[in-house]
């Protein structure tokens, strides 16, 4: 058995690169071949996907394009992708509400790549989540805000805490006013019994979502964790959407492009967003 558990491993990598070269995975932009083993999107696409970059020291809330679009947030600090925009927008929507699971895939492995550049576990100390109410999670069959959490953890070696629980069923918020969204999300949360029990929570925990829209949703639960006797609370996202009004032009949001044309052509994907996905 230990020989197998040693082995298996081993072989996992190999198995994989025989596959990719029998039968090499589509990229999910364009619909051309990957170069890579387990990639989801080829190198040309990966290099054209628009990219918020953070120096040293460098957050989100720093950002009048995102400062102006929260109300008294009760979070420290954000970190992002990119704006909400095509085609990160496609890929967020199509894993959310299509359960287009090779897009949550590739969500993720954007994720992991950049989490080391934010050196996030020289300043946190645990990983939490936005929990979904029973019923949407049998709906969808995940929480993509956990799957995002568990690359948090895995990559910043932060502990995994499940903290929330959501105590009732509401719509999806797409659309929603900023308004709307904070009535929607008066006594959703509270948090577990078990959190109750233990001595103390950590000082500083970073809380991971999908989407950073008008922050009534985090900031709920920042609400919850300063009850708790947090101090320090930062916001891991894949994407934020803009303050109305605010250009975000001035930021350096795409990372240079050296690919040929011929593969930023958008695939033939199922969602009306795919027909504004960049040419």
């Amino acid at each position: 058995m230990r020989i197998l558990q040693t082995i298996v491993p081993a072989l996992l990598p190999l198995a994989q690169r025989f596959l990719h070269f029998c039968l090499p995975n589509c990229c999910l932009w364009c619909d051309f071949a990957v170069q890579r083993p387990g990639a989801q999107l080829c190198d040309y696409c990966q290099a054209a996907l628009p990219r918020l970059h953070w120096p040293a020291g460098a957050q989100a809330l720093q950002l009048p394009a995102v400062q102006r679009g929260l109300q008294s947030p009760q979070f420290n600090a954000v970190w992002s992708l990119s704006w909400y925009q095509q085609p990160w927008s496609h890929f967020i929507s199509a894993w959310k509400l299509q359960q287009d699971l090779a897009c949550g895939v590739m969500l993720r492995q954007q994720l992991a790549t950049v989490l080391p550049e934010w050196v996030l576990h020289q300043h946190y100390d645990a990983v939490a989540y936005v929990p979904v109410h029973r019923k949407r999670l049998r709906e969808r069959g995940f929480n993509q805000s956990r799957q995002l959490a568990m690359t948090v953890s895995c990559s910043t070696d932060l502990p995994l805490l499940d903290l929330f629980l959501a105590q009732s069923h509401l719509p999806h918020q797409l659309g929603a006013s900023a308004s709307a969204r904070r009535a929607q999300l008066r006594r959703q949360f509270r948090l577990r019994p078990a959190v109750n029990d233990w001595q103390q929570l950590p000082q500083r925990i970073l809380l991971v979502d999908d989407v950073l829209t008008t922050g009534a949703t985090l900031n709920q639960l920042s609400r919850l964790l300063r009850k708790a006797g947090v101090q320090q609370i930062g916001v891991v996202t894949l994407a934020i959407t803009p303050a109305p009004g605010v250009s975000t032009t001035l930021y350096a949001s795409q990372a240079p492009y050296t690919g040929p044309a011929l593969y930023s052509s958008p695939s033939p994907l199922s969602s009306p967003e795919s027909n504004n996905l960049p040419k």
